[in-house]
């Protein structure tokens, strides 16, 4: 969940905070659901839309589009909504919040990443880490608002949002939080960004430059931009990290083919599900100037097993696009069999303790 906490001015004065109900500072988790459920405000000021200059915002920034010739390619979307061109796969916003993320997030993430995996590990710093996960919760929350994730009936948004009980809008609230921080100027602590991994691709098998994967249910995203492939569980302050480099990523391998990123991406996003207890996010609104941070209580960790059926289903979901080209050597094992037996892997470190191998 993602709550609110008014520091303390060390007086007796226990009157509301002037900046408690300021979207400018912080909204509520109902005021978010109305926002995406009736889709007439702008999701980062939260204005009526009618009453503000309107753009629509591409849910992948223009940049991407342009560099890797997306405009008339189709977007696969996770949950069989419309499948529509990635040139029109946008949402409103109003022009003055559309032009202060291209300020302060758009342009400075393009100049992180314009010079691919090497120029990132150089520059990217502590702000840089900030800046880049902000990037990523915003380019996530746009893909699970745009492609039917969120299930909303045209006609009954309202209703049909509310009565939804699978939605996570506590989680999902974090995260617009965290999208919408370039505009009300909230510090992310460092005990609030995710895990992310950022790997170095090297893989001449696929002429597509570009790859956007996401996983709704557990929070987590890969972007792959050339030979730079970022992938980040949102929503966990970190706390998968352990699980990830134990078992997940293998050691000493530099370079990764775009079939084992994927499989990375999978794995993170299933480590996801064995936390036993979720942070805690708050949003500190200093009493006296209204400066926001952004905070996490994180409990005692401790992972549950791996649930074989839910590790299927997300492979299953991740490699979905590959599944009709993937073989399995020396047998006449699908592909999509493997997966859901669970013996479908890529990453060679894991093939060597593999009963039977399996490749591609």
């Amino acid at each position: 969940m993602h709550i609110v906490r008014i520091d303390p001015t060390g007086d007796k004065d226990m009157t509301p905070s002037p900046h408690l109900n300021n979207p400018k500072v912080y909204i509520d988790t109902d005021t978010f659901i109305d926002l995406v459920s009736k889709r007439t405000r702008c999701l980062i000021c939260c204005e009526p839309l009618n009453g503000k200059v309107a753009n629509r915002e591409h849910v992948l920034p223009k940049w991407i589009l342009r560099k890797y010739d997306l405009y008339d390619k189709e977007i696969t979307l996770p949950h069989d909504y419309k499948a529509r061109q990635y040139g029109g796969h946008t949402m409103p916003c109003c022009k003055d919040c559309n032009s202060l993320l291209g300020k302060k997030l758009e342009q400075p993430v393009r100049q992180l990443t314009q010079g691919g995996y090497a120029k990132l590990q150089r520059l990217l710093d502590e702000n840089g880490q900030r800046l880049l996960f902000t990037w990523l919760s915003w380019v996530f929350l746009k893909f699970l608002i745009k492609d039917g994730a969120i299930p909303i009936n045209p006609d009954q948004r309202v209703k049909a949002v509310m009565q939804d009980k699978d939605t996570d809008w506590t989680t999902l609230h974090h995260i617009h939080c965290l999208a919408r921080s370039p505009y009300t100027g909230a510090h992310l602590s460092p005990e609030v960004l995710g895990s992310v991994v950022i790997l170095a691709i090297d893989d001449d098998r696929y002429r597509e430059d570009f790859d956007l994967i996401t996983v709704h249910e557990t929070q987590t995203i890969m972007v792959r931009l050339g030979d730079l492939a970022i992938i980040a569980n949102l929503s966990d302050s970190g706390r998968s990290m352990d699980i990830v480099h134990r078992f997940v990523l293998p050691a000493r391998q530099e370079r990764f083919t775009v079939l084992q990123a994927l499989e990375i991406c999978a794995d993170m996003a299933v480590t996801t599900t064995r936390i036993e207890s979720k942070p805690v996010y708050f949003t500190r609104i200093d009493r006296a100037t209204g400066q926001p941070s952004i905070h996490a209580d994180l409990p005692v960790y401790e992972a549950n097993p791996v649930d074989p059926d839910t590790r299927a289903a997300i492979f299953e979901l991740v490699y979905r696009e590959h599944l009709p080209h993937l073989k399995i050597a020396g047998s006449d094992m699908s592909a999509l069999q493997a997966i859901r037996e669970n013996r479908l892997t890529f990453l060679e470190h894991r093939i060597s303790r593999a009963t039977g191998e399996i490749r591609e």
